[in-house]
């Protein structure tokens, strides 16, 4: 162990890198946790192969958070760049570091954990950061006597350069069976995750060569409940060289299946029977099947060939009832008969956001679509002064239990809100109480409410959607 790091004896940082954890740290803690208790020990493995473009600001990112009872070990894996180096600028913050033959990331994670101390572990890899305050909160957090062995945080999908690209990755713990329903998607954030030494002992080394952290994870919620912190503990990089990027999504998901598999059990166990038929059921995808024909017999009825819709139109109402209301009777609902239409829409949207939802609530950009969610955040420049602005789009209130309205701001200045007349193409044009002189301006809009298209059509878009941009410009 060694003494916390403070920012004035650090490496100074590269040129023109500012904020954390170049020129921020966190203020030292207290002497003792506020009920008294001294701070837990800490252990942190980061394991590092030909990273050295990210492993600085990672090892800030640890060394800087203040906290008193640290224990840091890097392991460079046989790296053929600068890695080794950047080590060496920080080892005299470190309590030990390796240099081991390139074995891979499974065995340079178990040789930093053979021998960690420390009453609370985790390993970040050597492009993720932790953010201010992770290592207390998570210290807080963990407590072995109220059966918290496994604390998990937030944790938000950063660029290569470390900017926040709007999306968190899902946090959200349900149980074992969930763990390994992968194909509903994976919801534990590995860099903000920090378990007891107990927990290692009994669940560990990691044995998978790919996707490691998915199978450790799937032993931990065999025999612990993941504790949930709602504080964003950490970033996770996605850089062209990342694992999560190289590989395809379907390849992903092939290599994640099978090792979600080994954790089914035997023939006789409901456990395995019940996974099964989950992931039958999603392999089928009896909604988005029911919605094509659906979607087939709409257009052959628009074509003037109402026989040949007669059988797509059928089989979609089969397997897809659900879709068909959605899609045509509510809306008939809502129309003439507004006060049960309402009800029912309440209905269908009552309930929590999946954490696959919650994760891109803080996007502020249009997806590639051009759809959005309830923020947008984009820049404008004018050439003269600008007296109003001019905002284009579309929306779908099928999807939505009330009115829709946006709230603009420019540059702070909070416009008056603006209720959507009704689905399709809108424009708005709005004065601003004062004139804006030339050059760049902030335009942020907020949408007062969203729908998942998952809900309603069974298509797998999990996304919250409140309208579609079509253009937004300031007037003179």
């Amino acid at each position: 162990m060694v003494a916390p790091a403070r920012l004035r004896d650090l490496p100074a940082p590269p040129p023109g890198r500012q904020g954390w954890p170049w020129t921020e740290e966190c203020p030292p803690l207290p002497p003792a946790r506020p009920d008294g208790r001294p701070w837990p020990r800490i252990g942190i493995v980061t394991p590092v192969y030909n990273q050295g473009q990210y492993l600085e600001e990672t090892l800030r990112s640890v060394l800087l958070q203040g906290y008193p009872e640290l224990e840091y070990v890097v392991v460079n894996d046989g790296s053929t760049d600068d890695s080794e180096l950047v080590i060496r600028r920080y080892e005299r913050w470190l309590s030990r570091w390796v240099t081991q033959p390139n074995q891979g990331q499974r065995a340079a994670i178990n040789r930093g954990f053979e021998g960690l101390g420390g009453e609370l572990q985790a390993y970040l890899n050597s492009d993720d950061l932790l953010l201010p305050g992770a290592l207390e909160r998570a210290a807080l957090e963990i407590d072995p006597a109220r059966g918290r062995h496994v604390v998990m945080g937030r944790s938000r999908f950063t660029d290569h350069e470390g900017r926040f690209t709007g999306v968190e990755h899902p946090a959200h713990f349900e149980g074992h069976a969930r763990v390994l329903q992968v194909w509903k998607g994976h919801t534990i954030p590995q860099p903000s995750v920090f378990w007891t030494p107990q927990v290692w002992r009994e669940c560990g080394p990691i044995l998978e060569d790919a996707w490691v952290d998915y199978g450790l994870f799937a032993r931990f919620s065999r025999r612990h409940r993941f504790h949930f912190v709602d504080q964003v503990l950490s970033t996770y990089r996605l850089h062209p060289e990342s694992k999560t990027q190289v590989s395809g999504e379907q390849r992903r998901l092939d290599e994640v299946l099978a090792i979600s598999r080994r954790y089914w059990g035997g023939p006789l166990r409901p456990l395995r029977w019940r996974l099964a038929a989950s992931l039958a059921l999603h392999r089928f995808g009896r909604r988005g099947r029911g919605l094509r024909l659906l979607r087939a017999a709409g257009e052959r009825r628009r074509q003037g060939r109402p026989a040949a819709a007669l059988l797509p139109g059928l089989g979609g109402l089969m397997l897809a009832p659900d879709v068909l209301f959605t899609l045509l009777l509510l809306p008939w609902l809502r129309e003439r008969l507004p006060s049960v239409g309402r009800r029912l829409q309440e209905r269908l949207t009552a309930g929590e956001d999946g954490p696959e939802t919650l994760a891109f609530l803080e996007r502020d950009e249009p997806w590639s679509d051009g759809w959005l969610g309830p923020r947008l955040r984009a820049v404008r420049e004018t050439a003269g002064a600008a007296r109003a602005l001019r905002l284009t789009g579309g929306t779908d209130l099928r999807f939505m239990s009330g009115p829709l309205a946006l709230r603009v701001r420019v540059d702070g200045q909070e416009l008056p809100p603006r209720e959507l007349p009704g689905s399709g193409g809108f424009t708005l044009e709005l004065p601003l109480p004062a004139a804006l002189p030339a050059g760049r301006h902030e335009v942020e809009v907020e949408a007062t409410r969203y729908f998942v298209p998952h809900r309603y059509l069974g298509n797998g878009d999990r996304r919250p959607l409140s309208w579609h941009l079509g253009s937004l410009e300031l007037l003179p």
